[in-house]
C-alpha cells in the first residue's frame, strides 16, 4: 500500500504540475488576449481538452526525462531525485508511455493537426531525454523550440495565424533558450561523467557566459522590434521594465561564479517568464 502512495506521490511530483498549469494557463491567456477569443469559446469542452492534452505531453516529457537522467541527478541534486526513490522505475515508463498515447489520442480526437504536432513534440522530447541533451546545442534548441511550439499551437488549433503570437513565442523560445543554457552550468558537474556535450562542458563557464550573452542580445533585439510595432504605452512602458531587469541580470551573470549564484539568476529568468505572461494581460 505504501509503494503505491509512494508512487502516487512521485507520479504528481515527477509531472511538474505547477509546470503544466502555467502551460495551460499560457494556452488560455494567449487565446484570451492575443488572439481575442471570446469566454464563450474557451470554456467550450474541445478547448479545455486541447490544453490538457498538451499537459499529457508536457508531463509525460518530465518524466521520461527524470527517468534517463536518474544517474546524472543523483550527482547534481540527490536530495531531489524522484524517479527511481519515491517513483518506481517501471510504474515512471508505464506513466509515460499511457500520458504519451493518452494526449496523442486527445490531440487527434480534437483536430488532426494539433495530433500530429503531439507526436512529433512527445517524439522530440524521448529523442532529447536519450540522444539529443547529449550532442552540444542540440538539446537546449530542442526544448527551446518545443517551448515555442506551446503558444504556437494556440494559432493551429483555431486556424488563425497572428504574428502577436509569433512574437511571444519568439521571446519564449529565447527566454528558455537562456534558462536551459544557465541549468546547463549548474548540471555540468553531474553531466560531464556522462558524455553530455552541453555548452559549460565544451566551451567551460566563460564560453557558456558568453553564448548566453549572445542570444540575450537576439531576445532583446526582438523584444525592442516588437515594442516599436506595438502603439499601447502600457505594454510599451511595461517592456521596458523588463529589459531593464534583463539588463540587471546580464550584470549578475558576468559577477557570477558560484552553483547558487546562477541558481539565483535561474529564478530571475522564470519571473520574466511569468512577467511575459502576465503582459499579455495588457495587449
Amino acid at each position: 500500500m505504501k509503494a503505491h502512495t509512494n508512487d502516487t506521490i512521485g507520479f504528481l511530483k515527477a509531472s511538474r504540475i505547477p509546470n503544466l498549469i502555467i502551460i495551460g494557463l499560457t494556452q488560455f491567456v494567449t487565446a484570451y488576449c492575443l488572439l481575442d477569443k471570446s469566454t464563450s469559446t474557451l470554456i467550450q469542452p474541445d478547448f479545455f481538452i486541447f490544453i490538457f492534452s498538451t499537459g499529457m505531453i508536457g508531463a509525460a516529457g518530465y518524466i521520461i526525462n527524470d527517468y534517463f537522467d536518474q544517474k546524472i541527478d543523483m550527482i547534481n541534486r540527490p536530495g531531489k531525485v524522484i524517479v527511481g526513490t519515491t517513483f518506481r522505475r517501471r510504474f515512471a515508463l508505464f506513466s509515460h508511455i499511457i500520458l504519451t498515447i493518452s494526449g496523442i489520442l486527445l490531440g487527434f480526437l480534437i483536430d488532426p493537426a494539433v495530433g500530429v504536432i503531439h507526436v512529433f513534440s512527445a517524439g522530440a522530447l524521448w529523442t532529447y531525454s536519450i540522444v539529443l541533451r547529449r550532442w552540444l546545442l542540440l538539446g537546449t534548441l530542442t526544448i527551446s523550440f518545443l517551448a515555442c511550439l506551446t503558444l504556437l499551437l494556440v494559432m493551429v488549433y483555431f486556424r488563425e495565424f497572428s504574428l502577436l503570437v509569433v512574437a511571444y513565442a519568439m521571446f519564449g523560445c529565447v527566454t528558455v533558450f537562456i534558462r536551459e543554457s544557465i541549468k546547463d552550468i549548474i548540471s555540468a558537474k553531474g553531466e560531464i561523467q556522462f558524455g553530455i556535450q552541453s555548452v559549460p562542458i565544451v566551451w567551460g563557464i566563460r564560453g557558456a557566459k558568453v553564448f548566453i550573452y549572445l542570444a540575450g542580445i537576439a531576445g532583446v533585439g526582438g523584444l525592442s522590434f516588437y515594442l516599436l510595432s506595438i502603439p499601447n504605452w502600457t505594454v510599451r512602458y511595461f517592456f521596458i521594465a523588463v529589459l531593464l531587469f534583463i539588463f540587471w541580470i546580464a550584470v549578475q551573470l558576468s559577477k557570477a561564479d558560484k552553483m547558487n549564484d546562477f541558481k539565483t539568476i535561474k529564478v530571475y529568468i522564470d519571473i520574466i517568464i511569468i512577467a511575459g505572461l502576465v503582459s499579455m494581460f495588457l495587449i
